[in-house]
Order: structure tokens, then C-alpha cells, then sequence
């Protein structure tokens, strides 16, 4: 049986926050990992829990749930909840999974939690690659200040986002800050080779050592030619596991 998705629900009113708790006693496999009552709490959480999907009010006190997305550093999943139809466009501009209208209908807020669990993990199959997408031999071109690079996908370790960022960690223990998007990247690169194991961080599956599990729900990933291991939750190690075994 899979974990329960783990969710964080952000809205400035304490009745609101109760509504969604009550919605979600019908959706399987929810769980509510905290709540928030503004911005800085709600980053805060995010930075500390790594909630799996965040359900989002857009008008909050003297801010708003795009403030909370401008301060993040990695992208992370997010279904607005909000009672205002006018920031749907802006919504999706963001990547939102979805727009939800108060009061939250408990089988849309199923199906929006649905495609979240389908999405955490996926990278696009090799069949299903968009036309720019890369094959494991393939060679990355790189513009480092002035000097141009190519780099083999084959040789990179993982990714991390860095900001607007994404810095490649390769085989031979260099690095290199990308200005592609870490979503850029989960479009492009091989679903047999590389796996999303973090809000942050892609790996290539090839150069895993060891995955151990720590306190609570995470998990450690070793890699190949770097000491310190990399941040993995419960729900994407099972993923992994699966792909490892």
C-alpha cells in the first residue's frame, strides 16, 4: 500500500484550513503533514518538512501564495484552493497542478491529488520523449563564461537547483551552473536513467551506491564519487527501490 501524500495546507483563516482538513477525510491515502497561516510560516515548513503537495490560498493578509512560490528555492507541487476565479491564468503560468474554487469539492480535490502522486516520480519514458529530449550518449552543449563545453549525459552524476538555476555534479567531480530549469531537465532527460528524488534534486540511477534509511521519512542516497549523501523522502524511495531492484 502506498504512503499517504503528504500535504500542507496554506490560507490566513483558521475556518478555511478546517474546510480542507474535512475535505480530505475522503480522499485516500492524504495525509496533512502541517499548516500555515501566511508566507513565512508556510516557507518555513516546506524548507524544513518537504510536504509532498501544497494546497495554496491565493489572497492572504498583506500577501499572497505567489509571494510563497517567489521565495522558494526548487519548485514544488502545488494546488491553488483560493475563492477567486481571476488568478486561474497566472496560476497555471506557475506550473500549478490545479485551481481550486472555495468551497473545495472533496472528489476535485481527489482527482488534483491524484495527479500529483503521478507526477512526483515521472520523468517522461523514453518512447513518450519530447523531440528535444535527450538519449544517454548524448552530448549537452555548455556555455562556461566565454568557453564553450559538451557535456555527456551519461556523466552527470545529479542536479541540483540552484535558484533559477541547475548545477550538474559530473563523474569526474567538477560542476556546472546551468541557467536550465530543473523542470527543463525532468522533460528532457531519459525515464531509464534518471529519477526526481527530491523537490530539488535529479539522479541518475546509474551512479547510486547505497540508499539508507534515517529518521522518520528519509531516506539517504549515496552516490558515486561524493561523500555526503543526498536527501531522499519515504514515498520516492520506494519509487527508486523499484527501479533498483
Amino acid at each position: 500500500m502506498p504512503d499517504p501524500i503528504q500535504i500542507l495546507i496554506v490560507d490566513d483563516e483558521r475556518l478555511a484550513r478546517r474546510s480542507i482538513r474535512s475535505a480530505l477525510h475522503g480522499v485516500e491515502d492524504a495525509a496533512v503533514a502541517g499548516e500555515a497561516g501566511g508566507v513565512n510560516a508556510a516557507a518555513e515548513q516546506i524548507h524544513t518538512s518537504e510536504p509532498d503537495v501544497v494546497l495554496l490560498d491565493v489572497q492572504m493578509r498583506g500577501e499572497t501564495g505567489f509571494d510563497l512560490l517567489d521565495r522558494l528555492d526548487a519548485p514544488v507541487q502545488v494546488i491553488f484552493v483560493t475563492a477567486h476565479d481571476e488568478y486561474a491564468v497566472r496560476a497555471f503560468e506557475v506550473n500549478a497542478l490545479d485551481y481550486l474554487l472555495k468551497p473545495v469539492d472533496p472528489d476535485r480535490l481527489a482527482e488534483a491529488l491524484q495527479r500529483a502522486r503521478q507526477a512526483e516520480t515521472a520523468l517522461p519514458n523514453d518512447e513518450e520523449a519530447t523531440p528535444d529530449a535527450f538519449q544517454y550518449d548524448d552530448l549537452f552543449f555548455y556555455e562556461e563564461g566565454r568557453r564553450p563545453r559538451f557535456i555527456r549525459i551519461r556523466e552527470i552524476v545529479f542536479i541540483a537547483a540552484a535558484g533559477n538555476y541547475t548545477e550538474l555534479h559530473l563523474t569526474d567531480g567538477d560542476t556546472a551552473l546551468t541557467s536550465t530549469t530543473l523542470s527543463t531537465w525532468t522533460d528532457r532527460l531519459p525515464n531509464a536513467h534518471f529519477a526526481r528524488i527530491h523537490r530539488s534534486t535529479i539522479v541518475n540511477v546509474e551512479r547510486v551506491a547505497t540508499v539508507e534509511q534515517g529518521d522518520g521519512r528519509t531516506y539517504s542516497v549515496h552516490v558515486e564519487g561524493r561523500d555526503d549523501p543526498l536527501s531522499m523522502s519515504r514515498r520516492r524511495a520506494r519509487a527508486l527501490r523499484d527501479r533498483l531492484a
